[in-house]
């Protein structure tokens, strides 16, 4: 009896996470967010503009990103650029014949300077060694993360120094397809706390159509690197609040509304003195 019931359990989970992953028809069409200070009125507008459901740009005051893909697909290239001057930043995306992100290079100014940030990834079963090199850096490398996948997703992550000594292990922690946990076990022992509502997310939308398949890991990946791919948009459900035991990491929140499929139609956000309110379109 009770290995039938294992048997029914294993069988409703395959279900739930096969019906999460289904592709919908629902496609993203357009976000905007202000963002107003509610002491001085000053505001700050944010588009994000789509074509057949994928990412083509970020648009603020005079800066605008820029997103590229490869004929298969997923994310090439992003060009940050302000328009007024000669600033830019490019970030580009490698990967490997199963769509692994195998290489992430980063090219920005850092105090006047050029600087190439290259991120190399190597896959040994459910092992991922993720080795940053700066070219201002004389070292042979500057950080050195092991990372551990289980079912597409990364579980735990060790920062390793020179000598391949660890100085940190993170584990983080899921439930119903939300990653609702990102906590220290060893070295810096802080932990990350996320909540969701029970709706279907928009920001998985967004980096599915971005990444692909291997969406969760690759977000994952490259989240400290790039703003725009916050880790909790891999969950399945929308962010609804953030909170940490670090105290110089600020409690947030967000509401929403929604449209007839369960899908935002808006989020209000409150933090400090800033009030952004964020419209998505759909197609």
């Amino acid at each position: 009896m009770k290995k039938q019931l294992l048997s029914l359990l294993g069988f409703v989970l395959a279900i739930f996470v096969q019906a999460q992953e289904t592709e919908v028809s629902i496609k993203l069409k357009q976000i905007t967010s202000v963002e107003t200070n509610t002491k001085t009125g000053e505001y700050i507008t944010k588009k994000y503009s789509f074509q057949n459901g994928k990412l083509t740009s970020i648009k603020t005051s005079d800066i605008i990103q820029s997103f590229f893909y490869n004929k298969e697909g997923y994310l090439d290239k992003t060009v940050r650029e302000n328009e007024m001057s000669d600033w830019k930043e490019i970030a580009t995306y490698f990967y490997d014949d199963k769509n692994n992100l195998v290489k992430y290079v980063n090219e920005y100014e850092d105090g006047g300077k050029s600087v190439t940030k290259t991120i190399s990834y190597k896959y040994e079963g459910n092992k991922i060694n993720a080795i940053t090199k700066k070219s201002n850096s004389s070292l042979k490398f500057v950080q050195w993360i092991d990372y551990t996948l289980e079912n597409g997703r990364i579980i735990n992550e060790s920062e390793r120094d020179i000598n391949g000594k660890v100085i940190t292990n993170k584990k983080i922690d899921y439930i119903e397809g939300d990653l609702i946990a990102y906590k220290g076990v060893f070295g810096d022992r802080s932990t990350d706390s996320y909540d969701y509502d029970d709706k279907q997310s928009a920001m998985r939308l967004l980096v599915q159509n971005v990444f692909g398949k291997n969406y969760k890991t690759i977000v994952t990946l490259i989240a400290p690197h790039e703003k725009e791919f916050s880790l909790e948009s891999i969950s399945y459900h929308n962010f609804l609040k953030f909170s940490s035991t670090t105290p110089s990491k600020k409690q947030y929140e967000y509401s929403y509304t929604y449209n007839d499929l369960n899908y935002p139609k808006t989020h209000i956000e409150h933090t400090g003195l800033l009030k952004t309110i964020v419209n998505y379109e759909y197609e």
